[in-house]
């Protein structure tokens, strides 16, 4: 195995959040947990690290969970060769993950990009997920409608950012990360959260694992996802999908019309808005975020 040297921002401090590192066939993934009690896997979303969940982790703890949030492969501090990344490696990630930590059984919350690598993981694997939480994505057994066009023209960028050279010089530049948190967030976010983001994509390892990203599985799983590759497919846990009020791609009345029939996605498939936000929830409204998701999971 080679080791790539890059040039990646100190870890932020979280406290009495305690970090190792995952052993895989072709490399190591970075873990960052804290609590005990039940398990709860965070998958987060594109641009961002375990760090998303620095407010929902201690709200976990709190109400009793273990929080677990990795780094996946391309993103935050694992060491994961990006050439690897396929529609699939980042669920198959996922699941040795899970299996070198001896945890059979968990629940899961993911956001954005995140949620790809959940629902391949919560369709494929379904004894290994109790019940499920995703922030700011439909279901991909939606059907696509005329009303759902407004919304998106907004991801233009993720055919841009998945052109080779392209892509990753405009997301080490930073105008791409700048446009995307400004554009889909309800309010400007911690400038903390952009820094971040900043800091992480000026590495080329991990702006050019970004466009592999877009390139290998955000595009193709669109591409599925209109075709109803999933249509057929129900989930099996207990699943909530929760978005901001202010989601510039699916406002109030575009989710409520997407989950009129909430049995089209699983036998308990439930809906949650959160007042005043935008797509990254977690990050603008942190307690209203930790409150339905630990309501959420009390309930099941």
């Amino acid at each position: 195995m080679t080791t790539t040297i890059t040039a990646k921002p100190a870890m932020p401090v979280v406290a009495e959040v305690e970090h190792t590192f995952v052993g895989l066939p072709d490399g190591r993934m970075h873990v960052a947990t804290l609590g005990s009690g039940p398990p709860v896997l965070l998958l987060s979303g594109f641009m961002q690290t375990w760090w998303e969940w620095r407010n929902l982790m201690p709200a976990l703890a709190t109400a009793g969970y273990q929080a677990i949030a990795p780094d996946l492969r391309g993103e935050g501090w694992s060491d994961l060769p990006s050439a690897a990344i396929t529609r699939t490696r980042r669920a198959e990630d996922v699941t040795a993950m899970l299996d070198t930590l001896g945890l059979d059984r968990v629940r899961l919350v993911s956001h954005d990009m995140g949620a790809i690598t959940a629902f391949q993981l919560a369709l494929d694997s379904p004894d290994r997920f109790s019940a499920q939480v995703m922030l700011a994505v439909p279901p991909p057994q939606m059907r696509f409608s005329i009303d759902l066009v407004p919304g998106m023209r907004h991801l233009w960028h993720q055919e841009v950012l998945a052109i080779p050279g392209l892509g990753p010089a405009l997301l080490r530049s930073g105008r791409m990360s700048h446009h995307l948190f400004s554009t889909f967030s309800a309010r400007p976010l911690n400038p903390e959260v952009v820094a971040l983001a900043d800091a992480m994509l000026r590495d080329p390892e991990i702006s050019e694992a970004a466009a592999r990203l877009c390139r290998r599985m955000v595009l193709p799983e669109l591409g599925r996802i209109v075709r109803g590759a999933y249509r057929q497919e129900r989930f099996a846990m207990p699943s909530l999908f929760v978005f901001g009020t202010d989601d510039i791609g699916f406002p109030p009345h575009i989710t409520r019309k997407v989950f009129a029939d909430p049995n089209a996605f699983g036998a308990d498939v439930r809906l949650a808005l959160i007042e005043g936000a935008g797509h990254y929830v977690a990050d603008e409204e942190p307690d209203a975020t930790a409150t339905v998701i630990v309501e959420f999971f009390a309930s099941v």
